[in-house]
């Protein structure tokens, strides 16, 4: 076995002890992620065989009810806690039934489906985060700005597939003269955990099968904090450095060649 496959079949061993599977009533599966929510409990997705090729994967409604929590009502009249929720619904397929977040996929489809709920709910948790520093707009589209305004060229909300059957998904891809791109990662909660986890699984599923550079961008601009080193350690964890680095914000804004040059 080469070292491809080893670090490959690591990975997803890892990432599968991470994930807890329970049958509960009415025929549903209870999968408990090592994701936090808003209050951080571990986020939980609920699955279902519709039949016995198509798989209904959802979040029961708890996302909506978070927020509503915390007082936030979904509707067009709060401009950027809209065009998050409606973003992340977009990006990563997902329909709204009543409050619950979903996907219906067939069996073979479910790690994907699987992944991209997960995503979306991490995104949409983003909206409380943000309504309590009274942020106005929303971390990716000022790093969509900059890049535009700088005149880099890039891709938006590019998806991966993996060899897992499920996918890995970045937030731009830059292209370059070598012909190694840059895999853009963006976290507008800098210190949260669950965003340097899923950078550290997608760089290692994605890396065996990419030509790439992975750059995990922090938002330290609208949120001042200073950036926690252990989170820096775990997106970073048993990646090569050569392939994958962190980076604020603030400084790719004075030096944009962090995203331009191989």
């Amino acid at each position: 076995m080469g070292n491809a496959s080893l670090l490959e079949n690591a990975y997803y061993k890892w990432l599968k002890k991470d994930l807890i599977f329970s049958d509960i009533e009415n025929d549903y599966i209870s999968i408990s992620s090592p994701f936090v929510d808003t209050n951080f409990d571990n986020i939980n997705l609920y699955a279902k065989f519709i039949d016995k090729n198509k798989i209904e994967v959802s979040d029961f409604g708890y996302t909506i009810f978070n927020l509503e929590e915390a007082g936030i009502r979904l509707n067009k009249r709060s401009k950027v806690a809209w065009r998050i929720y409606d973003t992340a619904i977009t990006d990563f397929g997902i329909t709204r039934e009543g409050d619950s977040l979903l996907i219906r996929t067939s069996l073979e489809k479910f790690p994907l489906a699987k992944s991209r709920l997960l995503q979306a709910i991490m995104r949409i948790n983003d909206i409380v985060y943000l309504s309590k520093g009274n942020v106005k707009e929303a971390f990716n589209d000022i790093v969509e700005s900059f890049l535009i305004k700088e005149n880099i060229l890039f891709t938006p909300n590019v998806e991966i597939p993996n060899a897992n059957g499920a996918s890995s998904h970045f937030d731009f891809s830059i292209p370059s003269r070598s012909g190694k791109e840059k895999l853009i990662k963006t976290s507008a909660r800098p210190n949260d955990p669950n965003y340097a986890k899923v950078f550290n699984y997608d760089v290692n599923a994605t890396a065996p099968s990419r030509n790439a550079k992975f750059i995990y961008v922090l938002n330290n601009v609208t949120h001042k904090a200073s950036v926690n080193q252990d989170i820096i350690g775990t997106a970073l964890n048993g990646l090569d450095p050569k392939i994958a680095q962190v980076a604020e914000f603030s400084d790719i804004k004075m030096k944009n060649t962090l995203l331009v040059n191989s």
